[in-house]
């Protein structure tokens, strides 16, 4: 236990060393020493990220050294922590600072890995000292201030460290027991890596690729019908599309209206050609759009990607610059696109701070209405963090590099975009109908600009056309009841195509919205749409993890999976690859930082019970398994009863599709392994093993 000393201070730990100058700026702690700075009765110091690690499995027992099958799982009763070498001579220095301060205040980065990174270090060091918390959202000189006069109790903050700890004690158990348990049963001399995060992701990976591998392109048909208007232009005709009928025969369409049979297809325009259509529809709408949300990371990661091709790791950096160094935007790492109340008020100085810094904004800020208050502001929708947005600080733009200045310019000018009117649109549609073919076309003009004058050189592409829009020309005047002549018909022969390869912005995307892709109806009563895999602050490092390990590449921005990864799949059950469980796991967490009621213990004890499962499984010849029937709506198998025999890799005697071990995540029967369809939950053939 630390002991104090009668000459103490108060003590500001902060997450890394330029984090604490700039706090220190502002305390007046301007006395260098080695490790910390020092003023009147304050100290100021830092960790330089995680200076403590969880100890590996041979320290806890020598005999975890030599990896077996039969030491596993390795569980923990007593979780140990041990300084990284590497910075160890730092953590020295806090130790003799917490000796002498009274109280801390924790200043690392306000989300849950800053508050794990200080907090671990007090418990390390047994420090019971008054702990307060400063919860920053910006560097900036004035933001820093308004902060020092907001201290919060240190309690408030504290479920974040419980839901920090559950997280990597979590990854521990996973990576260090199932990494074993995996490498020895393909038993090649290649360590495979496995991590509760990082191989569902590689799983998104490796079924697109499958999808994409197995994919067979099916023809379908289009039809563009060209009706001669009166009011029209010498020569102009109405380009219109035929619309799949409803009513038609099983197997001429598909679930997207696509045609899938020529003879259909030839058949409307042998009996269109040259006759006489009636307009049924022709409609002129003035539609709005309010400005877009502001930018959280994944929002700003996707962006950059599309627009540059950026990775999702640089652009975190890149924000992390813009943030740290520059002080020039807000807290990057942000899950929120919207804004507190409060902050309306120092509008008109951040427009005049944008100003300042670049002058060639300056006539597009003068435009802006500063009394507008968008759809942003908005106290109900913002989480720990609020949006990335910019900061009052102006210490001018030529300091940032051609990346900086990129993504520097997609926060302020999405910014500005809310103090601008809706954009408006007249959207146009035609209906022509022959007998009961009917033909559409649809298009849009711009009326009013609005807030696009202040993005558009952001992104031409940014936003997408509104539903059914097929062209942004204006359509030829025509009137409801008019009758137009088929002038002549195109058959347009088409292929389905496969779906695209990840990018690093599409894969963030996908992680970041797991809880919308869910289609069982159990998961989609317990997953809220929030739920993803990983959070904003990790979801970069965990696909530079998978880049790292050589379980993906990168071809032109695309992702793909090696050899490698597709093995480790083939190889980890399903509960260890299954996007939607680690979800769960996330969302759980997320309750533990919130203090919902989870708790640490009883989130690992659901991580011990898988995992105990699991390697009991890998552990054992394979089993023979016997089918049962499964419930229509749970993804836990019904009890057994007498029938065939089935074992992982025989067929799916429904589906055909290849059957599988598999655990099961709830229910009486919650850790036991049973049979199931790889196709599920298309297919849902269970079936127990035989006893």
């Amino acid at each position: 236990m630390v002991k104090r000393a009668n000459n103490t201070f108060e003590l500001y730990l902060c997450e890394k060393p330029s984090q604490g100058r700039d706090i220190a700026r502002i305390l007046g702690a301007n006395q260098r020493n080695d490790g910390y700075l020092q003023g009147d009765k304050v100290v100021v110091s830092w960790c330089i990220g995680h200076l403590l690690e969880m100890i590996p499995p041979d320290e806890y027992d020598p005999k975890y050294k030599r990896w077996s099958l039969d030491t596993l799982p390795i569980l923990p009763q007593d979780w140990k922590m041990s300084a990284k070498k590497s910075t160890s001579k730092q953590l020295t220095v806090l130790k003799k600072l917490l000796k002498r301060s009274h109280s801390v205040v924790i200043a690392t980065d306000a989300d849950r890995e800053g508050e794990t990174i200080a907090r671990e270090v007090l418990d390390y060091f047994k420090y019971t000292g008054a702990t307060r918390r400063l919860w920053l959202s910006a560097l900036d000189t004035v933001s820093v201030q308004r902060a020092l006069k907001a201290i919060r109790p240190s309690i408030e903050t504290e479920p974040l460290y419980h839901s920090g700890l559950a997280r990597g004690r979590a990854d521990w158990l996973i990576g260090m027991n199932l990494t074993r348990a995996f490498t020895l049963l393909v038993n090649d001399r290649q360590v495979r890596s496995v991590g509760r995060v990082q191989t569902p992701t590689l799983a998104l990976i490796v079924n697109r690729g499958r999808e994409i591998s197995n994919f067979k392109p099916v023809p379908y048909y289009e039809i563009s019908a060209y009706f001669k208007t009166h009011n029209g232009i010498a020569g102009e005709l109405l380009e219109t599309k035929w619309q799949f009928p409803e009513q038609i025969s099983t197997g001429q369409g598909d679930e997207q209206k696509r045609c899938l049979d020529k003879h259909v297809a030839q058949s409307v325009i042998d009996r269109c050609q040259n006759q006489q259509g009636l307009v049924t529809t022709a409609t002129t709408a003035r539609k709005k759009q309010p400005p877009p949300l502001l930018y959280n990371l994944s929002g700003l990661q996707q962006e950059a990607s599309r627009r540059w091709g950026y990775g999702a790791l640089e652009v975190l950096n890149l924000a992390q610059s813009l943030y740290e160094t520059h002080k020039l935007t807000s807290y990057p790492r942000s899950d929120c696109e919207y804004l507190p109340l409060s902050q309306f008020n120092d509008v008109s100085t951040i427009l005049q701070a944008l100003c300042k810094n670049d002058a060639s904004l300056c006539d597009l800020i003068a435009q802006a209405n500063k009394a507008q208050k968008s759809r942003v502001w908005n106290d109900k929708k913002v989480t720990a963090h609020h949006a990335i947005i910019p900061t009052q600080a102006t210490p001018g733009i030529t300091r940032l590099n051609v990346k900086e200045l990129n993504i520097y310019n997609l926060i302020r000018r999405r910014y500005i975009a809310q103090f601008f009117a809706d954009f408006e649109y007249d959207q146009s549609t035609i209906i022509v109908t022959i007998d009961t073919d009917q033909f559409q076309t649809s298009g849009r003009i711009a009326r009013v600009k609005g807030w696009k004058q202040a993005i558009e050189t952001e992104s031409r592409q940014s936003f997408s056309k509104p539903a059914g829009e097929d062209n942004k020309q204006e359509l030829p005047a025509v009137t409801k009841g008019e009758q137009l002549l088929c002038d002549h018909l195109k058959l347009l022969d088409k292929l389905t195509q496969p779906p695209k390869h990840y990018t690093e912005g599409t894969l963030i995307k996908s992680m970041e919205t797991i809880g919308t892709q869910v289609t069982d109806k159990v998961m989609k009563k317990i997953l809220r749409e929030t739920a993803g895999l990983g959070t904003q602050a990790t979801r970069a490092n965990i696909i530079q993890t998978l880049f790292q390990r050589k379980f993906i590449i990168a071809e032109k921005k695309l992702l793909k999976a090696t050899q490698l990864g597709f093995d480790l799949i083939d190889a980890v059950p399903d509960t260890i690859k299954d996007p939607v469980l680690t979800a769960q796991w996330e969302q759980q967490l997320d309750d533990i930082a919130n203090n919902k009621g989870q708790d640490i213990n009883g989130f690992l004890q659901q991580q011990i019970l898988l995992l105990n499962a699991i390697v009991t499984q890998v552990k054992k010849p394979q089993t023979k398994y016997q089918s049962s029937p499964v419930s229509s709506n749970s993804v836990t198998p019904a009890s057994a009863h007498p029938a065939k025999q089935y074992q992982a890799g025989d067929p799916c005697p429904e589906c055909s599709h290849t059957l599988e071990v598999r655990t099961a995540i709830r229910g009486k029967k919650i850790g036991q392994n049973y049979i199931g369809c790889s196709h599920f939950p298309d297919c849902r053939f269970y079936a127990w093993p035989s006893l």
